[in-house]
């Protein structure tokens, strides 16, 4: 079966194809207005042919109706992945915050054992500075005490 519809005012083929030979077929048009239809057969049929054709035609007219629980459920799915969405979310800001809070600790420490080891360093200079002073009086007196006998 050939279907074609076609838009009365514009002439425009909203509907150009092979429907089934069996069963239902439907359409909507984009603009309101008159519509021609034709349907035509794709069975060749000679003169002396006896086929019949039973056509059963039931034109329904009227704006499609909105499917209130289609929208819910699609509503609601998608409630659902929002949800998912602001808890992964709240997830990635709890791990920064601690990752945060982490980096300041490690700062910290790492900040205090700068600070022990500059101390520690500080010590040993002063040490050997003393030392080296202690050794030098040591040497010079040792070596008057030498110089003197």
């Amino acid at each position: 079966m050939n279907i074609e519809v076609e838009e009365v005012s514009t002439g425009e083929k909203v509907v150009k194809t092979l429907g089934p030979s069996e069963g239902k077929f439907t359409f909507t048009s984009h603009d309101a207005g008159d519509h021609t239809i034709c349907l035509s057969s794709n069975q060749t049929s000679s003169w002396f042919s006896n086929s019949h054709i039973k056509l059963y035609l039931d034109i329904a007219v009227g704006a499609a109706r909105h499917d209130i629980e289609k929208d819910r459920a699609h509503a609601n799915k998608l409630s659902d992945k929002l949800r998912d969405l602001n808890e992964k979310l709240e997830a990635i800001r709890r791990e920064q915050q601690y990752q945060r809070e982490r980096e300041a600790q490690f700062r910290n420490l790492s900040e205090s054992v700068n600070a022990k080891a500059m101390w520690y360093t500080l010590l040993q200079v002063i040490f050997l500075v003393g030392t080296c002073y202690w050794q030098l009086r040591f040497l010079r007196h040792f070596f008057a005490d030498r110089k003197g006998r």
